[in-house]
């Protein structure tokens, strides 16, 4: 499916129909990360194998590094793992909700973060109103998100709820949720029958990540 031109009017405006991932860009890009998280490993595996016959043969070197080498690739294995399911949860989300361009996002949160570790931003509405905070967090570290999501972003999801904001295009796209979730209980409560379904489908109807 091809990619719809940018709306011009207005932040509400889907960017397509059916779902974000009915769009095949933002299939690639999480065809590319789940390809890119299984690379990780393949290294990982040859030093094991590497190691484990070197052990076998009776060289000492590599007897002493058997086991920090095994934890060293259990952890990493772990990682891997984790950063799929994060994958898989944003996955959900697109499979449910259309894509929708924003003005922009305004990051809260001035310190460095880890991979994975939450920012605190605000997305814009348009018209210089501003999202309640949200917790956005990525599959993979993007140095230049910032700067990328200044004047535009794709969001996929409900504010009420969460969602998947991303890199116009569909890049670097991080889960998000609201920072609070039990004050916009009310907000929740006038979701329709049909609103609730979708977080539902999408697995935000909850506020545990």
């Amino acid at each position: 499916m091809n990619q719809s031109p940018l709306p011009t009017d207005g932040p509400q405006t889907p960017l397509l129909t059916g779902s974000a991932l009915d769009d095949r860009r933002t299939q690639e890009i999480c065809r590319s990360l789940r390809i890119r998280q299984w690379a990780r490993l393949a290294p990982a595996a040859l030093i094991v194998a590497a190691v484990g016959l070197l052990a076998a043969a009776g060289v000492r070197p590599a007897q002493i590094a058997v086991v920090p080498v095994a934890i060293a690739c259990y952890v990493l294995v772990q990682i891997t793992i984790s950063n799929l399911l994060w994958l898989r949860r944003i996955e959900r989300v697109l499979r449910v909700y259309p894509w929708e361009q924003r003005p922009g996002v305004r990051r809260l949160d001035a310190n460095a973060r880890r991979p994975r570790s939450p920012h605190v931003v605000k997305l814009s509405q348009g018209s210089g109103r501003w999202s309640h905070e949200m917790l956005a967090s990525p599959v993979l570290r993007h140095r230049t998100w910032e700067e990328d999501m200044s004047s535009a972003l794709w969001f996929a999801g409900d504010e009420r709820f969460g969602g998947v904001v991303a890199i116009p295009g569909g890049q670097a796209p991080m889960f998000t949720k609201p920072r609070q979730w039990d004050p916009l209980a009310s907000r929740r409560a006038k979701a329709s029958t049909e609103e609730w379904d979708r977080a539902q489908r999408a697995g935000i109807d909850t506020k545990t990540w």
